[in-house]
């Protein structure tokens, strides 16, 4: 019983750090700095018990990635004589998210003693199922919906301004789509280790049941929960299809539990279609395209149509290398008096476009390759993930063609484990030069 408290705490602070948000009564610090400053008072003690290195290279290494953002920032502002900061100390919140995620996984320690991709992967998807439950909860009972709009904000995320869809407690509209997206993957490689390791049958139920609820209740809060799945399933499916060393018996097995778990969570999605209009919206809202198409004839949504209309490149070469500097709402600029509909920069919402406006190619190549490093360190330093992070990596760059974010907080916790082995990866080398 005491361990089910722990881990459930465990989930929580998690949830804080993957969703973070803030008070209405303490609007300047959000949950994920109070847990970054917790990391950062532990970090210390690890070291001290020769459990990480105080600077590892990972660390090192990422850290000069996002340096170079916060760099082409500071030029594209200094160039074009603009306000906006909005990268400027990209840095330093990648420094806050890291050390959070360090928190979390030194508390996974105290519990399991040893933590591995598995153990990291099973909390956040307790976050994700923790988040789509509540989203829920706070829309079915309106008391705790007002409990939460009035005394947790985030960022634009929280529940101000979002209509006919689900929102979490930090987690709404297409921020938390892709994070719970991100954990879609995530289940996946969970669903290829019960697979591989021949988990028993309740196993894979729990699994592709998580996988289902979390993209159905996903769906309802940010449609980019969608992409995850895709990203997900492709993954899982080359992943069996190429590894020989997994029996057809296994396989056999997860393809029919796969099958009656679609077909129990259908039939119960069309129940309550029918029964409840509150979710008959959401599901519409959810799964437009799949209606549109069945309806109309086309696979099409209003922000598909939006993100069309959106996604425009600049006119002229300066822009396109360095950026006009902006990347918020055109107010910022006192010269601009052109429409802001959108209440960003040039009335575009996607990702690339806003990128490009802001700190031209030239940041947003550098961004990628922050993030193709970032990758790199994970998959390099833990062995048989590299198909998994890549994947992680495909989903963070499809998500920029819709909104400019991104998933570095679930590369976090992993970057954690990297950080964790560099010191027995040293030892391990000593040894072998004490042998030798």
């Amino acid at each position: 019983m005491i361990k089910i408290i722990q881990v459930f705490s465990i989930v929580i602070l998690t949830s804080l750090a993957c969703f973070p948000f803030f008070f209405s009564f303490l609007p300047s610090i959000n949950t994920k700095m109070l847990l970054a400053v917790l990391g950062l008072m532990v970090f210390p003690l690890d070291y001290m018990n020769g459990r990480t290195q105080a600077f590892g290279k990972s660390f090192f290494r990422i850290s000069l990635g996002a340096l170079g953002v916060s760099f082409c920032s500071f030029l594209s502002m200094t160039i074009n004589n603009t306000p906006d900061d909005s990268y400027l100390g990209y840095i330093v919140s990648m420094w806050v998210w890291l050390f959070a995620a360090y928190f979390c996984v030194y508390l996974m320690r105290q519990v399991h003693e040893e933590v591995s991709v598995e153990t990291v992967g099973y909390y956040l998807v307790g976050v994700a199922l923790l988040q789509c439950t509540l989203g829920l909860l706070i829309n079915h009972f309106a008391f705790l919906k007002d409990l939460v709009d009035a005394y947790i904000t985030g960022e634009k995320y929280m529940g101000v301004g979002v209509e006919n869809r689900l929102y979490g407690i930090g987690c709404a509209l297409d921020v938390g789509g892709g994070r719970l997206g991100a954990i879609l993957i995530v289940l996946a490689y969970l669903m290829l280790l019960s697979i591989k390791q021949q988990k028993s049958q309740w196993v894979n139920i729990g699994l592709l049941g998580s996988f289902f609820y979390i993209l159905v209740i996903g769906n309802m809060m940010g449609r980019t929960t969608t992409v995850g799945a895709v990203i997900a399933i492709a993954y899982l499916a080359y992943s069996i299809v190429s590894n020989r060393e997994i029996q057809s018996v296994s396989i056999r097995s997860f393809l029919s539990t796969t099958v009656w778990v679609i077909v129990v969570g259908v039939v119960v999605c069309i129940g309550f279609y029918n029964v409840s209009p509150e979710i008959r919206k959401l599901l519409r809202f959810g799964f437009e395209a799949f209606f549109n198409y069945f309806e109309t004839g086309k696979f099409e949504t209003n922000s598909t149509n939006m993100l069309s209309e959106g996604l425009i490149f600049p006119d002229n070469l300066k822009t396109w290398i360095i950026g006009d500097g902006y990347m918020a709402s055109g107010a910022n600029d006192p010269y601009y008096i052109g429409p802001a509909d959108y209440g960003f920069y040039m009335n575009t919402d996607a990702g690339y476009s806003r990128f490009i406006f802001y700190f031209g190619l030239t940041g947003l190549l550098t961004f990628m390759l922050f993030f193709v490093k970032v990758c790199r360190e994970c998959s390099q330093k833990i062995k048989n993930t590299g198909l998994f992070f890549s994947a992680l990596l495909l989903l963070n760059f499809c998500i920029w063609i819709k909104v400019s974010t991104d998933i570095f907080v679930v590369f976090a916790p992993f970057l954690c484990l990297t950080i964790h082995k560099d010191k027995e990866n040293d030892d391990d080398r000593n040894k072998e030069l004490v042998a030798s």
